[in-house]
């Protein structure tokens, strides 16, 4: 296969409307140079309304990490279940095998979901209903997944059963949020705005992610605690449910699928001008030029296509193997035991994580999505390695006996020195992280493909995001002995997102 550069692609897409192309009245001389896209801040509302569905997805993902060490969850799914108060709230590596099982499936399960609402759900609705459709479904499957997970009591092995569907029907709304709402934006978004439209999604993940580690902080002594941290994000699904019906439909789609005359009306509201004729001659001949609906079977066997695809899923299959998620969902679990401070390190994370991100979004056009990808590569290497390396060397395997009927664990036992220079370490790798591939991948993938097939392309991709996903959440419990915070794990896993990551540098 030929390598194709990702600069290279972008450019031959933003060349599709300088050709000249046929219409039924003859060919369309002018190379729509002279698109007016009017007052910018409706669009910016636009994007920034669609992309609330990061919201529940940066939210989740933080809420996850800080609940688990919380002693409202222990008390409902595990004490009592696995073990005594005193068992429960012993390291995470001396933990009953069963209740650290449920752990690694809470994590697990939802990752399943967010591949099934990605790879099977979100192209198929987008589709045949529109870009709105996809994203109001992704809200309502998040709101009842929710419901399933905060509402029931805890104390039952068999309700525990109920939570780990509900945190499957969650993730299904979260894989197709992570779908719909970049496919919106871009479609939406004027050409020299798309970039930093497109990131907003970024933005509102890292800042749903920072605002649960804010409330996991305030509500980690509350007797319903846990429930309270998941519930409170409620909020913004059934906002959007409700706003989604106020926003306008994409022109490009309702173009393709419906009329030029709902296509013009719509980008009439969009950019808030009355003469749209150029940009909707573009859009027009874009499609035309693009063809019909390509099914899978062509994406998968036309050679450009599949370039474009590959590049796309190695993207999203890479930025999940930089053990970014992992990060946050099980770091309050690795820094309460290597530090003593779960939460609050995972507080101070998810901010940086949240400042980083904003200069993303103007960096993006200015510098390039190919050097963001490279160059702030490199110093997400630094963190992971220098972590790693810290970790290796400061930290050391204690052999503690509980009980008599208890046999003896392993934990991990660091110097506080040793503790704060990794949380410092993956700090650089979260600024560096929330700079690049944190933004750029979505940005990117949801640029590469022309319309005709990329809802088909984007899901596919998107998919295989939340299928490497599922793999990074169970990789620390398929590494025995050591347990989920096991010092082999955090090894494996930072140098594995060292290799993968120098492999992708050109």
């Amino acid at each position: 296969m030929e390598k194709m550069s990702i600069e290279s692609v972008r450019e031959a897409d933003q060349d599709t409307n300088k050709r000249l192309v046929e219409s039924e009245g003859g060919i369309h001389h002018h190379q729509h140079r002279n698109v007016q896209y009017g007052r910018p801040y409706f669009v910016v509302l636009l994007a920034a309304f669609s992309s609330l569905g990061g919201w529940f997805f940066g939210y989740d993902q933080g809420v996850t990490g800080g609940v688990v060490v919380m002693s409202s969850f222990k008390k409902d799914f595990c004490i009592g279940l696995y073990g005594n108060a005193s068992v429960c709230d012993l390291p995470v590596g001396t933990l009953p095998s069963d209740y650290r099982r449920f752990l690694v499936l809470y994590t697990l399960l939802y990752n399943v979901g967010c591949f099934i609402g990605a790879a099977f759900i979100s192209s198929s609705v987008a589709e045949k209903f529109g870009r709105r459709a996809i994203i109001f479904t992704a809200s309502f499957l998040f709101l009842i997944g929710t419901s399933m997970v905060i509402f029931p009591p805890g104390g039952s092995k068999k309700i525990m059963i109920l939570i780990l569907i509900g945190r499957i029907v969650e993730g299904t709304g979260v894989g197709c949020s992570s779908f719909a709402c970049p496919l919106y934006a871009s479609e939406i978004a004027p050409t020299h705005l798309r970039g930093m439209l497109s990131g907003f999604m970024q933005m509102t993940i890292v800042t749903g992610l920072f605002l649960a580690n804010v409330v996991n902080f305030l509500l980690r002594n509350h007797k319903w605690g846990w429930r309270l941290s998941n519930g409170i994000i409620l909020i913004v699904p059934i906002t959007i449910m409700i706003g989604i019906f106020f926003c306008p439909e994409t022109p490009r789609w309702l173009f393709k699928k419906k009329s030029r005359e709902l296509a013009e009306k719509s980008l009439k509201r969009i950019r808030k001008i009355t003469n749209v004729t150029v940009e909707l001659d573009a859009i027009a001949d874009a499609i035309q030029e693009e063809g019909n609906q390509i099914s899978i079977k062509e994406l998968l066997t036309t050679k450009k296509m599949l370039q474009r695809l590959g590049i796309a899923i190695g993207m999203h299959v890479l930025n999940q193997g930089t053990g970014i998620n992992p990060i946050f969902t099980y770091g309050g679990i690795i820094y309460e035991s290597v530090l003593g401070k779960g939460i609050v390190s995972l507080l101070i994370l998810s901010g940086i994580n949240l400042l980083s991100t904003i200069p993303a979004l103007f960096l993006i056009d200015r510098l390039g999505r190919r050097k963001l990808l490279i160059f702030f590569g490199l110093g997400m290497v630094v963190g992971h390695l220098v972590a790693a390396t810290v970790f290796a060397t400061g930290c050391n395997i204690v052999k503690t006996i509980i009980n008599d009927t208890t046999p003896s664990k392993e934990i991990v036992n660091c110097k506080t020195s040793s503790g704060i220079l990794m949380l410092v370490f993956t700090v650089i790798f979260v600024a560096f992280y929330a700079i690049s591939w944190g933004v750029v991948v979505f940005v990117y993938v949801a640029e590469i493909f022309p319309l005709n097939i990329r809802a088909k392309a984007i899901s596919i991709a998107t998919g295989s995001n939340w299928f490497m996903g599922t793999m990074m959440s169970y990789v620390l419990e398929l590494i025995a002995p050591l347990g989920i915070h096991g010092k082999n794990p955090i090894k494996i896993s930072e140098y594995f997102s060292l290799g993968i990551l120098l492999n992708n540098i050109e």
